[in-house]
């Protein structure tokens, strides 16, 4: 107690209160962020499930074409469980780590197209800079599709190439660019109305969920930019 002339005030139970209250407060905060941490642990093993699901289902096909199809359905599972594998081991369960996230989906598309590093080489240069992830999703499929694309018909009969992913910050701005130095697409060639499901779905991708531009520089090799606002 502190008393002043006539008056007293109980300082020292209210403050006992006040640390009990934050203690509850603490113990709420990591019961809550043990949950979301297995949310994002459960989410990620019951896509590996579909995963592995459709990778059996394919070795089990001659088709090359629903094979293709298949590896497809394959690479996009992974590029959205990567989300949730990243957070799961993340300290910030808002954010995700660019550079973990788009390594762990690079490879893993290396690894169902079973391409050979040596042929065709792989440059990732990733800024830091922590996106939410609402835009983590599209952001990810939007680059599984790009570089899948780039793997599967940039470099026909053995050839050999790069392809490089840069994001950079520009200021509240995300730059992505994919690249390859493959035989690009054909003159006079629509990819905004192509029936491609690949590029469809990556034009929906940024201009719908993203909010964002995308444009296409086919003079040597294959150039997509895309540029959308970081959600605060």
């Amino acid at each position: 107690y502190i008393t002043i002339g006539e008056k007293s005030w109980a300082f020292g139970h209210d403050l006992t209160e006040l640390r009990r209250a934050e203690g509850k407060i603490k113990s709420s905060l990591k019961e809550k962020e043990t949950l979301l941490h297995e949310v994002h642990h459960r989410v990620k093993n019951n896509m590996q499930v579909i995963n592995s699901l459709l990778k059996l289902q394919s070795n089990n096909i001659e088709d090359k074409n629903v094979k293709e199809i298949l590896k497809d359905s394959q690479s996009r599972v992974y590029a959205m469980s990567a989300v949730h594998e990243t957070l799961h081991g993340s300290e910030n369960l808002s954010e995700i780590d660019l550079k973990s996230y788009l390594s762990k989906i690079t490879t893993s598309i290396y690894q169902t197209y079973s391409t050979d590093h040596q042929k065709i080489k792989l440059n990732n240069n990733v800024e830091e800079a922590p996106i939410s992830l609402n835009q983590a999703y599209p952001l990810g499929l939007t680059i599984n599709e790009l570089v899948s694309n780039s793997l599967k018909y940039a470099f026909p009969n053995d050839r050999t190439g790069e392809i490089t992913v840069n994001i950079e910050k520009l200021e509240n701005e995300l730059e992505l660019t994919i690249t390859d130095n493959g035989i690009g697409m054909s003159k006079g060639f629509d990819w905004k109305n192509t029936k491609s499901l690949g590029l469809k779905l990556v034009r929906t991708l940024v201009e719908n969920q993203l909010d964002g531009s995308i444009d296409l520089d086919n003079s040597n090799g294959t150039k997509f930019t895309i540029k959308f606002n970081i959600e605060t």
